[in-house]
């Protein structure tokens, strides 16, 4: 295994419960770029473990790892998911069972299944070739498995080039004041495109914490997709 890649961890292929995501009558599918190391520790100096987020996985017991899988947000998701959730949300969707928001997420990754250290924009560019050239071809097969209704991406433009669908792209929205209404340096955009058929949507600043895009905007995003794409 690639030594940039930790011992004693899993490839995690979706976060989620894959079931009720199939029975939901809105799909949703969330999209970065591969798991980060904080699912295995929290802390840096820390052995990695797949008891802190994925506790149903017995390392003897191969077919428990789609049970871990399923039940990632029963455990104790990484607080990273929150800028996805709060976009779920404005489209009545969520990574978990709530009746307020009845459609189902799952979230996935277009560039590895597994965690890396450093992260994945730190990692030297041979290395980031040879994991995506495996974890992409990944991402494809299980998107064609999925079906999803709709995709909300977190990615580097430069993903989404590679997908062939920059041409199909179209500003969704963007945010030009910050939190206490300044105007930002750089507006944060919000696009779409079209992927086999399947809108996608990309906000590449979405996730940043250095972005201070609100709960409130993040919803807002949401609220758009459902009045503009979904017409819910």
């Amino acid at each position: 295994m690639c030594n940039h890649i930790p011992n004693d961890i899993i490839p995690i292929k979706w976060f989620g419960d894959r079931k009720a995501y199939m029975n939901s009558e809105l799909k949703v599918v969330t999209v970065g770029l591969n798991p980060s190391s904080k699912e295995f520790r929290e802390k840096d100096g820390r052995p990695f473990t797949t008891t802190l987020r994925f506790r149903h996985y017995q390392a003897d017991k191969p077919k428990t790892l789609i049970a871990a899988l399923n039940a990632y947000f029963e455990t104790r998701p990484y607080r990273w998911f929150n800028s996805f959730e709060n976009v779920l949300n404005g489209m009545c969707a969520s990574y978990y069972d709530n009746a307020k928001y009845p459609f189902r997420a799952l979230h996935t990754d277009i560039c590895s299944p597994w965690a890396t250290t450093p992260t994945w924009s730190k990692l030297p560019q041979n290395i980031k070739e040879t994991l995506y050239a495996d974890g992409h071809r990944q991402w494809v097969k299980l998107i064609k498995q999925l079906h999803p209704d709709i995709m909300i991406a977190s990615v580097a433009r430069e993903y989404i080039i590679d997908l062939g669908i920059e041409n199909t792209e179209k500003l969704l929205c963007q945010f030009d004041r910050k939190n206490d209404g300044t105007l930002r340096n750089q507006p944060v955009k919000v696009f779409q495109y079209k992927y086999n058929d399947i809108p996608l949507i990309n906000c590449s600043l979405l996730c940043n914490p250095h972005t201070c895009l609100s709960k409130e905007y993040k919803n807002k995003i949401g609220t758009t997709i459902k009045r503009r794409l979904l017409r819910l």
